[in-house]
């Protein structure tokens, strides 16, 4: 195991000198679909889009009170790990989060701190919580991202409330391809 472990570092260190850089790139607004898509997916490079979303009334109006006001006690799925690690590798094992049913108004106590729970609470889950479970809070998000959706094609957008203790990880499975029209949804993976 230890050669695996040992193998799997100088791989790491070898992608890193190959095609990632030492660090992630920064843009300061939203590219060029086909750049975007030349650039950043199909050579699978991380990068962090500034003012993407700017625009978007979420980032002024969901504070925990009108968040407590549009949901209230709803019941939600919520993810919980014990160290903020989830659907990565931890240790010598891919880790995968609990998840519970919980009321939206407890998750935000816990966010909030007005309530102590051991792990690492978050709302998340694959191809769009928000859309499937908290429609009331997507009137706050644009629901088509135009430079997106040329340069990806349908997609879902993906949202995450956390603690401050979640560590998030990008990768492509931050978008769904979904289709329509009677016919199963697919997830892309990373």
């Amino acid at each position: 195991m230890e050669s695996v472990k040992k193998r799997l570092a100088e791989f790491s260190l070898e992608a890193h000198d190959l095609y990632l850089g030492a660090a992630v790139s920064y843009l300061d607004e939203p590219p060029e679909p086909l750049l975007f898509y030349r650039d950043w997916i199909a050579p699978n490079k991380p990068c962090i889009i500034r003012n993407a979303f700017s625009h978007w009334p979420a980032l002024s109006r969901w504070t925990p009170q009108y968040l407590r006001e549009k949901v209230g006690s709803k019941v939600i799925s919520v993810a919980v790990t014990p160290n903020g690690y989830a659907d990565a590798v931890n240790s010598d094992r891919f880790v995968m989060p609990e998840e519970r049913q919980m009321n939206f108004s407890s998750v935000l106590d816990v966010i909030e701190g007005k309530v102590q729970q051991s792990g690492v609470l978050y709302v998340q889950k694959q191809c769009s919580n928000l859309l499937e479970e908290l429609p009331e809070l997507t009137d706050d998000v644009e629901p088509h991202v135009s430079w997106m959706s040329a340069a990806l094609g349908e997609f879902t957008l993906l949202s995450m409330l956390s603690a401050q203790r979640r560590l998030h990880t990008l990768k492509k499975a931050f978008y769904c391809r979904e289709t329509h029209g009677g016919e199963s949804s697919q997830q892309t993976a990373s």
